[in-house]
């Protein structure tokens, strides 16, 4: 609770004195109506009434006396007529409007520091996790570095054994050399005969490359490699739209990818010196005349082709 009314002491304070301010204006308002009233003159009546008449004294004679006449009542003037008090609903309404205004703008307030209060305590929450996750990444890191460290100390360890068995196996091998060195002068002869085969071994596979390599000279000079790129010049030619810009002279080197049974892969362009719709055009020519058609020979058959791609004019 003691929290509760320090979080709140601000918005509670605004609202009493709004009050406060609100009861001190209804009461001013009331004294002023009551100061404004004007004051009622009262009209007081006199009535003039006849004396009766004395008696004569005794053995002398009174003259005559006429009665005296009745005064005429004097009416009382009319009272002046009351002004009714003036209306003060308007200020009342003002004053009560003001007040209303006040207490909205208090807790507007009051809203406003709650919200502050919200912002803060997310805040504190929020610097919180911030310094529980250091914490986490710190207590990783430790133990990444005591990981790492024990890793160095089982790799050294694992050095220095394999060096003390390296030593241990020189010194072995020493020792054994020693004692072989007679076997090995023994076993030398053996060892060039050995030699000797697998230098005639070598030489059968060279002779038996340079075979290869004249069969396939002599097949590309048959002209079956050059009949098929020919081949394929021309497939491409008959699936190839010309667009309007190609010019004369076009030339353009074609890398194609083709899978077993012609099936074309990729395209990639080469040199070129036609303009963008050309080379788009030429691109789309490969992969329609897909498959491409087969060699007359199939070890004319390539994966990955070059081709120069000249058309007619």
């Amino acid at each position: 609770m003691p929290g509760f009314f320090q979080e709140h002491l601000r918005p509670l304070a605004g609202s009493a004195g709004l009050h406060v301010v609100l009861l001190a204006v209804l009461a001013g308002a009331a004294l002023r109506w009551q100061s404004e009233q004007p004051p009622v003159e009262l009209a007081i009546e006199g009535f003039v009434t006849e004396l009766p008449p004395q008696k004569p004294a005794a053995a002398r004679p009174v003259p005559s006396v006429p009665a005296p006449q009745p005064v005429e009542a004097r009416q009382p003037p009319a009272p002046p007529a009351v002004e009714p008090p003036p209306d003060h609903r308007a200020e009342q309404a003002v004053a009560a409007e003001r007040a209303a205004q006040a207490q909205r703008e208090a807790e507007a307030q009051a809203a406003r520091d709650r919200e502050a209060q919200v912002a803060r305590e997310q805040e504190a929450e929020r610097a919180r996790e911030r310094d529980a996750q250091l914490a986490r990444e710190r207590e990783v890191a430790d133990r990444a570095a005591a990981e790492k460290r024990r890793a160095e100390e089982s790799e050294r360890k694992r050095v220095e054994a394999a060096e003390a068995k390296r030593k241990a196996a020189e010194e072995e091998a020493r020792k054994k050399a020693e004692a072989a060195e007679a076997k090995r002068q023994a076993d030398a002869k053996a060892q060039a005969e050995r030699e000797a085969a697998v230098r005639a071994e070598r030489e059968a596979e060279l002779q038996r490359l340079l075979a290869a390599e004249e069969e396939a000279a002599a097949f590309a000079r048959s002209g079956v490699v050059d009949e098929y790129r020919q081949l394929l010049v021309q497939t491409i030619e008959r699936n190839w739209i010309r667009p309007p810009s190609a010019r004369a002279g076009l030339e353009c080197t074609l890398y194609v990818t083709q899978a077993p049974g012609g099936t074309v892969i990729d395209v990639r362009l080469g040199s070129c010196n036609g303009d963008q719709a050309v080379k788009e055009s030429i691109t789309n020519a490969v992969f329609r005349a897909s498959p491409l058609p087969p060699p007359r020979d199939p070890r004319a058959f390539q994966r990955r082709l070059e081709i120069v791609f000249r058309p007619k004019e």
